[in-house]
């Protein structure tokens, strides 16, 4: 009876750890792209923060430039801080942006590993079908931010310019001296707020697409019965 009772356990034991090695080969990727959707959302949230700080040094580089009187300071001071505000924000995108490349590979990565254990072939060519899919998207707002990179950097070097141009020789006549500089920072802002808004549309679009969330249906308002 005993040995029976032993032979009954030891079966029972070989089981259960049977039955947690199964549960174990569950694939759990799913977390790590919910994490690069969140990194590419809170990376969207950077990027239209960024616009307004944009907004900001336009604004208050007009506001200076176009002075005709009074205190040049508190002008000069509002245009420099937003200027700065802007550096600040624009390290802040290129954080996020840099976390969300990490989370991307590091999921992609977990994915074909994956897709080598499926034995169905049809399941694996459309999981493979799938991941080349969100893989490609993922790999086209990275080559959209980095082209809108390019063209932040020679605005943000224009009113960096303009900043300490002004620093040394915050006068009328060092005011007039940059009016040209400052309508370059103008058209460049203007082109460069317009790929800022799509840019910010793609990084959402995508994050909206990789979440384990689904999203809310649209709102739809119906006509007053007559």
């Amino acid at each position: 009876m005993k040995t029976s009772n032993t032979i009954n356990v030891i079966s029972q034991l070989a089981l259960a750890a049977a039955l947690t090695t199964l549960v174990g080969c569950a694939s759990s990727n799913y977390e790590k792209g919910a994490a690069t959707s969140v990194s590419i959302t809170d990376a969207a949230n950077k990027i239209a923060a960024g616009k307004v700080k944009i907004d900001a040094v336009l604004t208050s580089m007009n506001d200076l430039v176009n002075t005709s009187q009074g205190d040049l300071v508190p002008k000069y001071k509002k245009f420099s801080s937003s200027v700065d505000d802007l550096q600040s924000a624009a390290q802040d995108v290129r954080d996020r942006v840099a976390d969300m490349r990490e989370k991307g590979s590091d999921y992609f990565k977990a994915w074909d590993e994956q897709l080598a254990q499926i034995k169905n072939e049809d399941i694996k060519a459309q999981s493979a079908e799938r991941k080349n899919a969100v893989q490609k998207e993922f790999t086209d707002i990275r080559k959209s931010y980095t082209e809108v990179q390019m063209s932040f950097k020679p605005f943000m070097s224009n009113v960096k310019d303009i900043q300490t141009a002004l620093g040394n020789d915050l006068t009328m006549g060092g005011v007039a001296s940059v009016k040209g500089a400052a309508d370059t920072a103008n058209k460049h802002g203007a082109e460069l707020n317009t790929a800022v808004d799509k840019l910010t549309a793609e990084f959402r679009e995508l994050g909206v697409a990789m979440s384990t969330s689904a999203p809310a249906p649209a709102s739809t308002t119906n006509a007053p019965s007559q």
